[in-house]
């Protein structure tokens, strides 16, 4: 007889002063399986988020009938004992449970200790995708998660005002990040019009987005509400035997409708040229605003995805990081490209 096991049947959240060992934590969270009778091998998984102690995968092997549970571990680090806003964000997992667009990887609870918070998820397997052939599948599939967690949002009680006020992205513990400042690197540029006369006045007509960008905050900020997962790289998405699969919630905000289209355009923005970039936008926007629920206002929203995908571009363009390795592959010429193309969106703001 193999494993009986329901992914949804773990404890949801559970606190403990230590996180104890890794058959204790399994034993709790898949009460459905005996732990003596299984094999279990652990593999480390790459992970490079902020206040991430590690990510593991767990192959359980049933000893008698060869059947596997594969759990993935994360293990977040708490900063005077607060939980991240991943830890966060699984506790209310069940707003995603009727999605058709996403595939959401079953969470099986949470562990809390004081210093850290231990989240176990199914690990499904698939490839990373093209990026640029799943415009249309992420945009329904943002439209969806939009459309489901403003709803659970909504409906949320005033016990939990405080803890989504808390994850909100116009908190200032967020908006201080360099990320989110792209003027911080305007010394960057600099350098580079003194070495490279293609990118003199640059900085001048750039920072002519400072002021815009501070009231498109404002308008955003009095919008509608909802998840947002923020980190649309292709690493935390993968083709799987049951559909597309979004992971990775370690960016998550509440924030508002649209904000999620312009970190998928960003990413977009970042890793392609021009023409294949403005190609795959079209076919985003197009699967988007049809997706978007009526509820919205599109002229809000489309305000919103905007603002969020000239806060991350404009910050990628200037990181001293994205400059040396556009000079050492010895592509300044696209990075200029891309810096007007940002300098003709001004006009939409």
């Amino acid at each position: 007889m193999g494993f009986a096991f329901n992914a949804q049947q773990g404890r949801s959240r559970v606190f403990w002063l230590r996180a104890k060992s890794l058959p204790e934590r399994l034993a709790l969270l898949l009460p459905d399986v005996a732990m003596d009778d299984v094999e279990v091998v652990s593999t480390d998984l790459s992970a490079n988020a902020a206040f991430v102690n590690y990510v593991r995968h767990h192959q359980l092997t049933h000893k008698a009938s060869g059947d596997v549970i594969e759990v993935v571990e994360k293990s977040i680090r708490k900063v005077l004992g607060i939980s991240s806003l991943e830890s966060r964000f699984y506790r209310e997992r069940d707003v995603l449970t009727s999605s058709t667009h996403f595939q959401h990887p079953p969470c099986y609870g949470l562990i809390e200790t004081p210093w850290e918070s231990l989240v176990f998820t199914h690990y499904v397997r698939g490839k990373a995708p093209r990026m640029h052939a799943i415009a249309g599948d992420v945009a329904r599939g943002i439209a969806e998660i939009e459309s489901l967690s403003h709803a659970y949002l909504s409906a949320a009680d005033l016990s939990n005002a405080w803890k989504f006020w808390q994850m909100d992205f116009f908190r200032p513990w967020f908006l201080l990040r360099p990320r989110f400042n792209f003027s911080w690197f305007f010394k960057h540029l600099r350098q580079l019009a003194l070495e490279d006369p293609r990118f003199e006045s640059l900085e001048t007509q750039l920072r002519l987005f400072t002021p815009q960008l501070r009231q498109m905050a404002r308008s955003a900020n009095a919008s509608a509400k909802c998840f947002c997962h923020m980190d649309y790289l292709r690493k935390n998405l993968f083709v799987s035997a049951q559909g597309l699969q979004l992971i990775d919630w370690s960016e998550v905000k509440v924030g508002r409708i649209g904000f999620d289209g312009g970190a998928y355009l960003s990413a977009l923005f970042r890793r392609n040229d021009m023409k294949r970039y403005l190609q795959v936008r079209d076919d985003f926007m197009a699967a988007y605003t049809q997706a978007l629920d009526p509820r919205f206002e599109v002229t809000q929203v489309l305000h919103n995805l905007r603002y969020v995908f000239l806060l991350n571009a404009l910050w990628h363009c200037m990181r001293p990081e994205t400059i040396a390795e556009y000079r050492d592959n010895e592509r300044m010429p696209l990075l200029r490209e891309k810096l007007d193309y940002l300098l003709t969106l001004k006009a939409l703001t």
